[in-house]
């Protein structure tokens, strides 16, 4: 039986892979900026906020918002402007879940139950 994975059907989306390579120090200095600042923040915060009587909530909230936005770029934009990878899940009619993988590198999209 065929599985239709959502995502993969839409004709408006970018060929996965047909980023332009531009040439230089960094391939993707902005992605490299972003993927390095929100760790440093966030381990900068954690160290500092001691220093200045900043409270346990307040500094804990702040540490945790920069890592989840350090998450955030890691999965959807380092993971596949970067590296070639790409993943999400999806539920399907009957309720099952599926976790979708894909490469840049092969090509193929593999379905995991």
């Amino acid at each position: 039986m065929a599985t239709n994975v959502p995502l993969l059907d839409n004709d408006d989306t970018l060929e996965f892979g047909a980023e332009d390579e531009p040439q230089g120090r960094f391939r993707h200095p902005l992605v490299t900026m972003f993927h390095v600042g929100f760790r440093l923040a966030a381990m900068v915060t954690y160290l500092l906020c001691g220093w200045f009587n900043v409270s346990f909530i307040g500094s804990f909230v702040t540490v945790v918002l920069l890592l989840s936005m350090d998450f955030w770029t890691v999965k959807n934009i380092t993971g596949r402007i970067m590296v070639g990878l790409r993943w999400w899940n999806y539920i399907d009619e009957d309720g099952k879940s599926h976790w979708v993988f894909e490469s840049k590198k092969r090509g193929a999209c593999q379905a995991r139950r």
